[in-house]
């Protein structure tokens, strides 16, 4: 019968596509094991140290080797087989250094071994009340300065009496509104490359000088500073340009749709 025949072709149909799947899971299954055995076998032959953005140098190639290798150098990774190399332990040594924002560890089916290294990008340099000073990364993350690389960043100095605590966030008012400061500077190709510092008054407000004309900009605190950083950029197109950057003693951006000068 016809029903019947149908019936037997779909049968044989599932039963062809359950072999298949079974087939394709053993498989995968022995590939699998076949890698995983390759890589038993596989000795490392390479150890590739990658360190980001190349333009900071708190934490160097050398630097890294002796923080993953007891002898100073890298022989005793690089005569290790590949199932050997605990890359777990070593992400833990090298992401304990509070210069690392993170630190990735792996290999390659070639024998090679890959150390990704991601520096912290520091956005300020603050100045506490009593000299001691540390950098804030773009996450608002604090971290030491080195004896080895300075990062070329504005300074924030004044009042200040954010504690000093490595990988610590910034938590008061006055750390909060620098860093948003700082933030939006970085972020700005022009602002970048014209504020140089910020001072905190006893009021909490914020000074910022400029790298290029003998002025201040009384700025503040730091809310609508997205505001104050266009409406001073607008004077600076239309009324520096005219007068000359040394014309003015400050320009105060605190006021709503003005800005206010004092004449030396």
């Amino acid at each position: 019968m016809k029903w019947m025949s149908d019936r037997n072709i779909n049968a044989y149909k599932k039963l062809g596509m359950l072999l298949l799947w079974v087939m394709l899971c053993c498989g995968l299954v022995f590939a699998i094991a076949f890698t995983n055995n390759q890589e038993k076998n596989l000795a490392a032959k390479k150890v590739i140290i990658q360190i980001f953005p190349e333009n900071l140098e708190f934490f160097n190639r050398k630097k890294v080797i002796n923080t993953i290798s007891e002898n100073g150098n890298l022989n005793d990774i690089s005569n290790a087989k590949i199932d050997e190399i605990n890359t777990g332990y070593l992400e833990n040594k090298l992401s304990q250094n509070t210069f690392l924002q993170d630190a990735k560890v792996y290999n390659d089916l070639n024998g090679n071994v890959y150390i990704k290294i991601n520096q912290r990008e520091p956005i300020l340099r603050l100045y506490r009340f009593n000299g001691v000073n540390y950098y804030i990364d773009k996450f608002g993350v604090k971290f030491q300065t080195s004896t080895n690389f300075t990062a070329h960043v504005p300074i924030a100095n004044g009042n200040i009496f954010e504690r000093s605590k490595p990988c610590d966030t910034v938590y008061s008012f006055v750390a909060k509104g620098l860093y948003n400061i700082a933030s939006y500077v970085d972020k700005q190709t022009f602002w970048k490359a014209q504020i140089e510092q910020i001072f905190v008054t006893r009021d909490n407000e914020f000074i910022l000088i400029p790298k290029i004309g003998n002025h201040q900009i009384i700025f503040g605190d730091a809310n609508n500073l997205e505001t104050k950083f266009e409406k001073l950029f607008v004077f600076y197109k239309e009324g520096l340009r005219r007068v000359g950057w040394n014309k003015y003693k400050s320009i105060d951006v605190r006021f709503d749709k003005q800005v206010v000068c004092k004449i030396k």
